[in-house]
């Protein structure tokens, strides 16, 4: 299959489309329309098939996906599209425009025996395209009797059915050779396109194309405009130098003036202040397009120096766990970074001390589904991630005996486990593994392996405006603790007191916001790693931090490097030898 880019641009210009400020015009590729062309074609040719496109509002991606649907359907006879809208209104707008684009081409450039109605555009070259609507509501239907080797999504953040999405992905071709698939949306905050959106990021078989509102060239104030005199002071804020060297980085792309007076022109007026909303609808990188509701929790400047800092981090090492059907039977392998559960950044130091937090899975809400761990190395003023569990494959028993092995591995580490949800359980098992170990006698050869549960130290629980108050074991999160624990994380991470070297924990501290009392990451979006991280720095702070103070284990002290001895020279040796014959004590300076 080929796409050849230069042919379907000038195919472009035989098209007439309504503007808001020229009226009919031909369709002259944007900036934003080019780039996206440019990666379809860029991944067509490296055999790629899906396409899910993150974009801004009003950047001209449905209008140039409608001329390459019917450039698609032209070059390929027999094609079965489909084309799938989230609403019915919608359905009509796109029909209305295919009408448009059909009828402003001349006969001679149209295959013979067309037809087109509200439920399909038919080609006498045997192609169709079918319409489709997702719908906002859960119906199970979409695309069921349909099947195609070509579709066109859009809107897909406002579909509500994800039976349906499942539904329709069963009707598309697998092998076809001109088959095509293009999901294209805004984001709406973390739904089913933000899962869909990460799974083609990572994907070896689709392509994840993220369009910034900088790419359309339509997007400044020209300097000399009352605009560009009003916004323009000279320099970036503090926010916008992250954001700025973020489109940098990732995208090579140098933000200009005249853009930034464009920004801050259309926060202050179109969006009234809102620059959440703003990030939502129009996205500087695909990070702040998610955004729905509620302010960020964590400074972005201080997230972004963390991240920063994680990059030129050592490598971690990548391990996986093999489960039996008892605890000794576990197995802890090295592997490949896509198969790993745990990553270490620093093998266990027997003069370290660690606290390990832990959450399980479905602890915090029902879309955290990741069976989460953090395990930090302490200092008095410090605290250091050196290893992270994360999968949502494991049950309760297996994340339990996981926990017992890192326990044992950092010895004498404190364990903080979350008791919300399964974490009963999980607490359950690991006092099993404990009575076990206490009832197995000299010489049992599971012995070794169960010394590692009694090694480990539990977090104790009080209230804090308690003085003599009862303990309880491990932590329990409510409205009140929750707000506590994440504002002591953020206490010390603002103040450079915790470094973080995952960069998956990283990117879901951009995901949690504030929205009232409630502090955690919106909708789908993932933030079990920060919650485990958060428990553990409790654990720090509560009980950890105050012991290395007494005996000053500072993180400068405890990581300086050890002093050689010094050899003397020869003419030393002479010098001091003449000294101490005539009685002349030399003090050692410390």
């Amino acid at each position: 299959m080929q796409f050849e880019l230069a042919r379907f641009e000038a195919f472009c210009r035989r098209l007439k489309i309504p503007t808001k400020e020229k009226g009919l015009i031909p369709l002259e590729m944007l900036g934003t329309q080019r780039y996206v062309m440019q990666e379809i074609a860029a991944g067509i040719k490296r055999d790629v098939h899906t396409f899910t496109i993150l974009k801004g509002r009003q950047m001209g991606i449905s209008t140039v996906m409608l001329a390459l649907d019917i450039y698609w359907l032209f070059k390929h006879p027999g094609l079965q599209g489909l084309l799938v809208t989230d609403t019915d209104k919608n359905r009509e707008l796109f029909r209305s425009n295919l009408t448009a684009f059909m009828g402003s081409l001349p006969p001679s450039a149209k295959p013979k025996g067309s037809g087109h109605n509200r439920l399909m555009l038919s080609l006498g070259s045997g192609s169709r395209l079918e319409y489709l609507v997702a719908g906002t509501r859960k119906e199970g239907n979409l695309g069921r009797g349909s099947a195609g080797n070509f579709l066109h999504a859009t809107e897909c953040s406002s579909w509500g059915d994800e039976e349906g999405y499942a539904s329709l992905m069963n009707t598309l071709a697998q092998t076809n050779p001109d088959r095509l698939y293009v999901f294209e949306s805004t984001a709406r905050g973390y739904n089913m396109f933000y899962e869909a959106w990460e799974v083609a990021k990572k994907s070896k078989t689709e392509h994840a194309i993220f369009v910034g509102w900088w790419r359309n060239e339509f997007y400044r104030k020209e300097r000399g405009s009352v605009e560009f005199k009003t916004y323009w002071d000279g320099s970036p804020t503090g926010d916008e130098r992250v954001w700025i060297r973020e489109v940098y980085e990732r995208y090579r792309y140098n933000m200009q003036p005249e853009q930034l007076a464009w920004w801050r022109w259309y926060v202050a007026e179109k969006m009234k202040g809102d620059e959440m909303m703003a990030f939502q609808e129009m996205p500087p990188t695909e990070e702040y397009a998610f955004q729905l509701s509620g302010s960020k929790f964590f400074s972005s400047e201080r997230v972004n120096i963390n991240f920063q800092s994680a990059l030129k981090a050592p490598a971690p090492q990548d391990f996986r766990y093999k489960f039996g059907l008892n605890y000794e039977d576990t197995e802890f392998i090295e592997t490949s970074p896509e198969n790993a559960d745990v990553r270490i950044w620093e093998m266990p130091d027997p003069k370290g001390v660690y606290v390990i937090g832990a959450d399980p899975a479905y602890g915090s809400s029902e879309w955290a589904d990741e069976f989460a761990v953090c395990v930090l190395r302490c200092y008095a003023d410090r605290v250091v991630q050196v290893a992270e569990v994360g999968t949502p494959d494991w049950n309760e028993a297996q994340y339990a005996w996981a926990i017992a092995h890192l326990a044992g591995s950092y010895s004498g580490a404190m364990l903080c486990l979350e008791m919300q949800g399964p974490g009963g359980a999980v607490f359950n098992e690991l006092q099993n593994l404990k009575r076990a170990a206490g009832n197995m006698r000299k010489g049992d050869p599971r012995l070794k392996l169960y010394d590692v549960v009694g090694m480990m130290r539990d977090y104790l629980w009080k209230k804090q405006d308690s003085l003599h108050g009862a303990f309880a074991y491990q932590w329990q999160t409510n409205t009140k603790e929750k707000i506590r624990m994440m504002s002591t994380l953020r206490n010390y991470f603002e103040r450079e007191m915790v470094d973080i070297n995952s960069l998956d924990c990283i990117q879901q501290l951009r995901n949690i916001h504030r929205d009232g009392d409630r502090i955690g990451g919106e909708g789908r979006a993932k933030d079990d790693r920060v919650i485990a991280l958060a428990i553990a720095v409790v654990a720090w702070n509560d009980w950890i931090m105050q012991e290395m103070m007494v005996n000053n284990r500072t993180f400068v002290l405890e990581n300086r490097p050890s002093e050689e001895p010094r050899t003397v020279t020869t003419v030393e040796r002479a010098v001091l030898k003449y000294l101490t014959a005539n009685g002349i004590e030399l003090k050692t300076m410390h």
